[in-house]
């Protein structure tokens, strides 16, 4: 007996806590990305760097660009430090390396900014076998170009790898 009394089945810490399997995790940010890019709300950048760290400059070209309530997602496996010490000071965007990236920060953000090497480290972690993946040219112009153009220059690389989506050939109509 206890003096003053016990508790006789008292509560026992356990970990109640599961693991989602590897493939669910991974469709996860399949379909997150998707769903990003059908609302035209992933964008791709050369390169995410920035020189030094003040934060003044870069909040003002982010405001420029208009690329607020967005997440910039790197390559790289070190964030430049120039970088990382501007953007952790500006409300209303963050930083994070595709490596940690997850289906929760895809889809709390608007837009999504993914530089090529993080696009490159996606489709190799995200790739399924037996699935053809498009390349897609890298234009770098000063002015945009109409939507007309990309999509004609898209379908240009795409017709001379071969190794895409075939072109869409229109179905004849039976007699």
């Amino acid at each position: 007996m206890l003096r003053g009394g016990g508790v006789a089945f008292g509560p026992k810490p356990r970990d109640f806590s599961t693991k989602l399997p590897r493939k669910v995790i991974e469709m996860g940010l399949r379909v997150a990305l998707s769903a990003k890019l059908r609302e035209q709300k992933l964008g791709v950048m050369t390169r995410l760097y920035w020189p030094n760290g003040q934060t003044k400059h870069l909040a003002q070209k982010i405001d420029l660009l208009g690329l607020r309530k967005t997440l910039f997602v790197t390559g790289e496996p070190v964030v430049h430090e120039g970088l990382q010490r501007a953007i952790k000071n500006i409300p209303l965007v963050k930083l994070t390396t595709a490596q940690d990236l997850d289906v929760y920060e895809i889809l709390k953000w608007q837009r999504v900014v993914l530089d090529v090497k993080a696009v490159e480290y996606l489709e190799r972690r995200l790739k399924k076998d037996n699935v053809p993946v498009a390349s897609v040219p890298i234009l770098e112009v000063e002015e945009p170009l109409p939507k007309a153009v990309t999509q004609q220059a898209i379908a240009e690389q795409i017709s001379r790898k071969g190794d895409a989506v075939p072109e869409q050939v229109p179905p004849t109509p039976l007699p």
